[in-house]
């Protein structure tokens, strides 16, 4: 997945708190890479907030479990009354 990044002159800053130790680590892990705290800090939450987001829409499963979940996609629900109920309405926002 890749990360648009913005240009500058459309970047917006992202203030948090965090204790004196916590930005001393930071502060050498961006010096050992040769970067600013800013990049250094920009790119980690870019990367976890990357992960956090694949870790929900993307999983592997064996040739068993795939054919179950492929069947369970392909089988029709059952029968709602309820839901066909609720999606027969007007939505609130169309009102």
């Amino acid at each position: 997945m890749t990360v648009a990044t913005l240009p500058d002159s459309k970047a917006t800053p992202l203030n948090i708190r965090i204790r004196q130790e916590q930005r001393s680590l930071i502060e050498r892990a961006a010096a050992a890479l040769d970067k600013t705290v800013s990049d250094f800090v920009r790119d980690a939450a870019l990367r976890e907030a990357t992960n956090a987001l694949l870790d929900k829409t993307v999983f592997c499963l064996n040739a068993d479990a795939w054919a179950k979940f492929n069947a369970a996609l392909d089988t029709p629900p059952a029968s709602n009354p309820r839901l066909q109920d609720l999606m027969s309405r007007q939505p609130v926002w169309a009102k």
